[in-house]
This record gives structure tokens, C-alpha cells and sequence, in this order.
């Protein structure tokens, strides 16, 4: 018998993402399929300001490596990620030339996005979609019925979805994809840096504690992310010094900001006055945030909003105890953030329920312990495998059924 023909997929996305590349890596691997990666900008790929991190960023990880891609000609000139600046009329030639049997797309709301499933329902070729949209967020009344409208018919001419958890599988029902063409990929991380940080947490723990002079017995709330409004950063510096009050002498807090903003010296000379133990340490890369995650006892995640929430994904390979928002785009049953299960989830913006969340877990080294653990199953169900499985089935699907009408 001659070999099976491979299944020719290409994603289209908007620019390299550091924490989507590793499902690409993982996927160039997989034998069922030949992947080849469309980028629309190279946006991410060479060092840029963050604005709202107020620093430069280049990440520390290879982004390219590992499997086939191909930058857009217009990739150059572009240098935002918004609806019409992503915008490649070369799509068209590119995905003729790869002749593909399956497209994802990564998201909708780009030009560039839509003249690919114009060509490919032109083509007859079944288009898959992923977003981590969710119903979360309030919007204008406006908003959601021209919604309902919009994107009731858009979803309708993508075969299926790429879902990631709970918020994002509600979010496509409500537009009107049927249950069985909801796929269940999580979100990949980085398998052998967080593999690593799991496997030596304790030495790791020790190493970094002694860097930032944290000592053993005190009790680290981990922020990771920008330090502005929507992040409300400013929730667990006051949290911490009323949790600190109530638990006394007994248990020590600290609070670690991984992150830089436009609020990072407002937050730090509120510290400096109230005595509360925080340390800044500034924007800290992908390849080392495994080790902070190791050396903390708990994430707190405190945003008004937040489309996912890849840091809360993160911290659970370590086994990291989550304190979340209700808005939050992981909280869910089937995702990484699991109410009373591996997460805290109290509403966001209130500041007293956060504080006896964080009460709760540092009084008890039991709660910390249990939540620890349960960590690490949710992450161990959330692994890479599960999501190249989820990834591989809705291909096939996909591929197997736009056979069978043609």
C-alpha cells in the first residue's frame, strides 16, 4: 500500500505570537498533516516599544524555527495589528500557490482575515476559525443585536471553530455554531521551559527568592502583566496591606509586579509610603517568567477584562493557586481557571473580596497545598498533546466531510 497523503493545512495569522508558536512547533511534527504558517505582518518577530508596557520588547524565545511559514510581501510595511492595517491582497496568490486543503484563520476582525475566506469559499476549501472572543464584556445594546446579525452569518461560512475553553465555546453558540463543530484546543505554552521550572521548583524557587531577597516563609502574590488602569494593578497593592493587617504578624505577604506601565511609579511611591512589601521588577521575558511563576505562591489576576488570560494558563504549570476576576476569558469548568477548584473567581473591581481570597489561602498552607495540586492536574489536562488532538481531529473533520460533498 502507498503512504497516506498528508492533509495540507495553512494558518493564516496576523504576525508571529509568542504564545501561539508553540502549537505550530508541536503541529509541524504531527504525521497526519503538512502545516505551513501565512504571516501578515512580522510585527513581534524584531524588537518594538510597547506603549502600554512602556518598555522595548524582543522576546527571548525563537518564534520562526520549527516549522514552515511564510512572511506576506506587505509584511514589512505593516505595523499594526487593527481592521484595516492588516490588510494583504497577496493572500489570494499565496494560498493558491500552497493549494491547501484546510485554512485557519486566527481571528475575523482583519482584511486580510476575510479575503481568505473569500478565496476559500470560492475554492470549495472548509475554513476553520479561532478567537478567544467571549461574551464576558459589556457592550452597548447596539453592539450585540448588530452582533447577532454580523457575525450569526460570518460564522456560518466557516466549517467549524478552534475553541479553548468554556467562555470561548458560549461565545460561538450564541452566534449559531452547532456543538459538533466546536473543536476543544487549548492554549500551548512553552513545554520544556515550563517542564523545567515544574520539575525543579525547588531549587528554582530558592534561586529566584534569593535574586529578589524574598524570604522562604513569605507568602508571594504573583501580577504578571502591564501595569495600567485595565489591569487594575493599584486592586492588589491596596489588597495587600489590607490583607497584611488582618493576618498580623503570623503570615508575610509580598507582592511581585512582573510588568511595567504607565503606573508603575505612582504604584511604587504608594508602597514606599504605606511600608507594603512590593517589589517592581520590571518587564521580565518569556524565557525567564517560568521561573517567577515557580517562585511565587499564588497569581492574583485583577483586570477589569481580559479576552484569555495567558498567564493564568501559565501559571498552573507550575502548579500556581489562581485569585481571578469574574472577566476574566480562562475562568471556566473546562479551562484553566476552575472556580473553587484551582481558582479563586470574586467580581471584579472589589477590592474587600479579593482581599479575603487572599486571606484565605495564606492562612491555610493545606489550601495552598490542595490548590497547588490541582493545578497541575488542570495543566496536565491542558496539555500540548490535547491541544495538537483537538487541532488534528477538527482538520480531519473538516477535510474528510468537504470530500464527501465534493
Amino acid at each position: 500500500m502507498g503512504n497516506i497523503r498528508k492533509i495540507k493545512v495553512a494558518i493564516v495569522v496576523s504576525h508571529p505570537i509568542q504564545h501561539f508558536v508553540h502549537l505550530y512547533k508541536a503541529l509541524a511534527k504531527d504525521q497526519n498533516i503538512e502545516l505551513k504558517v501565512f504571516f501578515a505582518s512580522n510585527i513581534g518577530a524584531k524588537a518594538y516599544f510597547d506603549k502600554d508596557m512602556n518598555t522595548e520588547i524582543k522576546w527571548n524565545i525563537d518564534l520562526l524555527t520549527g516549522y514552515d511559514h511564510e512572511f506576506l510581501p506587505e509584511a514589512e510595511f505593516i505595523s499594526k495589528t487593527g481592521f484595516w492595517a492588516i490588510n494583504n491582497s497577496s493572500i489570494f496568490l499565496a494560498l493558491k500557490k500552497y493549494s491547501p486543503d484546510v485554512v485557519q484563520l486566527h481571528g475575523y476582525a482583519q482584511l486580510t482575515m476575510l479575503r481568505a475566506l473569500f478565496w476559500c469559499r470560492f475554492k470549495s476549501i472548509p475554513v476553520l476559525l479561532s478567537t478567544d472572543s467571549s461574551l464576558l464584556f459589556r457592550r452597548a445594546l447596539w453592539k450585540m443585536l448588530l452582533k447577532d446579525i454580523v457575525l450569526t452569518k460570518l460564522f456560518s461560512f466557516f466549517y467549524g471553530v478552534i475553541a479553548t475553553g468554556d467562555n470561548n465555546i458560549a461565545y460561538f453558540k450564541k452566534y449559531g455554531v452547532k456543538a459538533d463543530r466546536i473543536f476543544n484546543a487549548p492554549f500551548t505554552v512553552d513545554k520544556v521551559l515550563f517542564t523545567n521550572a515544574r520539575d525543579r521548583k525547588i531549587s528554582v524557587r530558592a534561586e529566584y527568592r534569593a535574586k529578589y531577597e524574598i524570604a522562604n516563609e513569605e507568602v508571594v502574590l504573583l501580577f504578571v502583566g502591564k501595569l495600567m488602569p485595565l489591569k487594575r494593578p493599584q486592586d492588589l497593592l491596596d489588597a495587600l496591606s489590607l490583607a497584611q493587617a488582618k493576618l498580623g504578624q503570623a503570615v508575610k505577604l509580598v507582592a511581585f509586579f512582573a510588568g511595567d506601565g504607565v503606573m508603575r511609579k505612582e504604584l511604587e511611591s504608594q508602597a514606599l509610603l504605606r511600608n507594603s512589601r512590593a517589589i517592581f521588577a520590571g518587564f521580565i521575558n518569556v524565557d525567564l517568567l517560568p521561573s517567577i511563576y515557580a517562585m511565587s505562591d499564588a497569581l492574583v489576576f485583577p483586570s477589569d477584562r481580559e479576552a484569555y488570560g495567558m498567564s493564568a494558563r501559565e501559571a498552573i504549570c507550575v502548579g500556581l493557586p489562581l485569585i481571578v476576576t469574574d472577566q476574566i476569558g480562562c475562568v471556566g469548568f473546562l479551562d484553566a481557571a476552575r472556580p473553587d477548584y484551582n481558582a479563586l473567581v470574586y467580581q471584579n473591581s472589589d477590592v474587600s473580596a479579593l482581599v479575603k481570597n487572599i486571606v484565605m489561602l495564606a492562612n491555610s498552607t493545606q489550601k495552598l497545598s490542595e490548590m497547588s495540586q490541582a493545578s497541575l492536574r488542570v495543566a496536565h489536562e491542558m496539555r500540548e498533546e490535547t491541544s495538537v488532538a483537538g487541532f488534528i481531529y477538527a482538520v480531519q473533520d473538516a477535510f474528510k466531510n468537504s470530500k464527501n460533498r465534493n
